[in-house]
Parts: C-alpha cells; structure tokens; sequence
C-alpha cells in the first residue's frame, strides 16, 4: 500500500480507497478490511447507523447490493479522499454518490457515503 520513495515510506491514501472501492466491486471483504485501520468506523448513509472496525468494513462489503459504481471524480486532501460518480442499478434508479475516506497516510481510519437522486 504505501510506495517507497528515495527509500522512504510514502503513504497513498488514495490508494487506499481506490483498493476499497474495488474490493466492494468484486464482493472481497477481505480485500477491503486490509485498507482499513483496526477502530476504522464507517458511517451508514443518514448518519444514524454505524459499522466499526474490520469486522464492520467486512460486513459493509458483504450486505452492500450488486450496484454499478463508476467513480468519476477523485479528490485528495491531506489524508483524505473523496470520490465521486454515479451508483446505478439499472433499470431501476441512478444515484450521484460521494465516498469519503479519512486515513492515516495508509489505512482508512473513517469512511462516509452519501447518495442524491440522479433521475
């Protein structure tokens, strides 16, 4: 996850998200809870449900329905990403959706997402 620059360890939080993201696409909660810190906490859209640590990244990753995401908009701030695009179940509905991924420089410490109607 971090690279190595001039033999120093170089965090990539955005790695780190993009490594998220995919690991949602492809169903592999494993994959997904490698990026996340130990006490990662990971914020249900509406705010009012919480899930933490790996077990909760893993179990996000496991209930998360089979939606299109397709990431059109990557910010970095800091240890901090946010990306945007659009989650579609087609035929059905289309949402614009923006991830957002607290770090510590190389795993996700807090992660949100949020979701406006597109049609």
């Amino acid at each position: 996850m971090p690279h190595l620059l001039n033999n120093r360890r170089v965090a990539d939080p955005l790695a780190a998200a993009k490594t998220f993201m995919a690991a949602l696409e492809a169903n592999d909660a494993e994959k997904a809870a490698s990026v996340c810190a130990d006490d990662v906490a990971i914020v249900l859209p509406g705010g009012d449900q919480q899930l933490e640590g790996k077990d909760g990244a893993k179990r996000l990753i496991r209930m998360a329905p089979p939606f299109v995401r397709i990431v059109r908009e990557e910010k970095v701030e800091g240890n901090t990403v946010i990306l945007r695009g659009l989650t579609r179940s087609p035929g059905h509905f289309a949402n614009y959706t923006t991830w957002t991924f607290v770090t510590d420089g190389d795993l996700i410490t807090h992660v949100t997402f949020a979701w406006r109607p597109a049609n």
